[in-house]
């Protein structure tokens, strides 16, 4: 049975399943200011191609680097920050943060201002806060944050305003609110915030009704599976 999702205002409906593998003039409280600038010895460079980080050996990939034209992949790394990419301002492809066992914080992304694909967040064990990205603006393609087993709240990324495709937050056990995404404006897509047992559902109602694009949330959203207690 699919329920249609009305109005933000009003409240959610659940809008169906997840087949899954601007401002309206409220107060909102400001995000933390984006830092004055990359670290002093930041070079310039653009690199063309994809970027793949497993482990220490490939950190010398990124020396100099401003910006990559490609993917950018940290994967199953041992790392507990990532404070290597404290660099990068942006990616063109898609960045992947994946099954990183190790990593407790993602601070090292805060010079990063858009990807032009997407951003992914997934099966890091114990990643305990999404903060930072302090500077992101745009993400090019999808948003999806997943099966991430100890995240209780996601306060970073206040100043991104647009995600030219999906916002998918899913099977994130612990997470309780997503108050980081408050100035989000624009979903060009899919709206799925499902399955996070402990999710507070006025915190997605929050960030829904700041999105003014589309003006009112397509038949296909969905909230399905959060917790509606608070």
């Amino acid at each position: 049975m699919r329920d249609v999702v009305r109005r933000w205002s009003l409240g959610l409906s659940i809008a169906g399943l997840l087949a899954c593998g601007g401002d309206d003039g409220s107060a909102m409280d400001e995000g933390p200011d984006p830092d004055d600038g990359p670290p002093s010895d930041c070079g310039d460079t653009v690199l063309a191609g994809h970027v793949v980080i497993e482990g220490e050996a490939d950190l010398a990939l990124l020396d100099g680097v401003r910006a990559i034209e490609g993917e950018l992949q940290v994967n199953r790394t041992s790392f507990s920050d990532l404070d290597f990419l404290a660099c990068i301002e942006e990616v063109g492809g898609e960045l992947t943060i994946y099954g990183n066992e190790a990593l407790q914080d993602l601070h090292g992304l805060d010079q990063l201002e858009r990807t032009g694909g997407g951003l992914v967040i997934s099966e890091n064990t114990t990643l305990g806060e999404i903060a930072g990205f302090e500077s992101l603006l745009e993400v090019g393609d999808s948003l999806i944050i997943r099966g991430n087993p100890a995240v209780t709240g996601l306060s970073g990324m206040a100043m991104l305003s647009s995600i030219d495709t999906s916002l998918i937050i899913r099977e994130n056990d612990a997470l309780q609110h997503i108050d980081g995404l408050r100035g989000l404006r624009r979903v060009g897509a899919l709206f799925a915030v499902t399955h996070n047992p402990q999710l507070c559902i006025s915190s997605v109602n929050a960030v829904g009704e700041g999105i003014v694009d589309p003006a009112e949330p397509r038949d296909n959203w969905s909230t399905r599976a959060n917790n509606d207690g608070c």
